[in-house]
């Protein structure tokens, strides 16, 4: 059900394996913060994943002998649950720095999670645009 050349390691869910540990896993990693950055419509979409995928697999354990549509719609959802919390972990990675602060020369440590990196730095440019569009008050 992993497609050819996929490393097991990024893989949440392989239905190759025993679904039941791995969605119990998954769903615990949820509540934790391992996946703190993921979108609460996204967490929705990968908990009703995992409910579709043990619904087809509680009338055939064996995913390899379900009926083809069956197999095809497991295989998407597994798909979608991977693709969501690799993207959601990665998102979620810790990265700290030793920054100094202004009009200090004293390091602090700074750790940030990369998504909330990304979302300062897309402010900063927002604001910068605000700044450069609005006209300047002649007094």
């Amino acid at each position: 059900m992993v497609p050819a050349g996929a490393s097991a390691q990024t893989k949440a869910v392989d239905v190759a394996k025993p679904f039941e540990e791995q969605r119990r896993q998954v769903l615990a990693d949820l509540n934790e913060d391992k996946y703190r950055e993921i979108s609460v419509e996204d967490r929705s979409a990968v908990t009703a994943a995992l409910g579709r995928i043990l619904q087809h697999l509680q009338t055939q354990p064996d995913p390899a002998q379900l009926p083809e549509h069956n197999r095809v719609a497991v295989f998407n959802d597994q798909s979608l649950i991977n693709t969501i919390l690799t993207q959601a972990a990665a998102d979620s990675r810790l990265i700290c720095r030793r920054e100094r602060t202004v009009g200090s020369n004293m390091p602090q440590n700074n750790c940030l999670t990369v998504a909330e990196r990304r979302r300062q730095k897309n402010n900063a440019q927002d604001s910068v645009m605000r700044m450069q569009r609005t006209p300047k008050k002649v007094e």
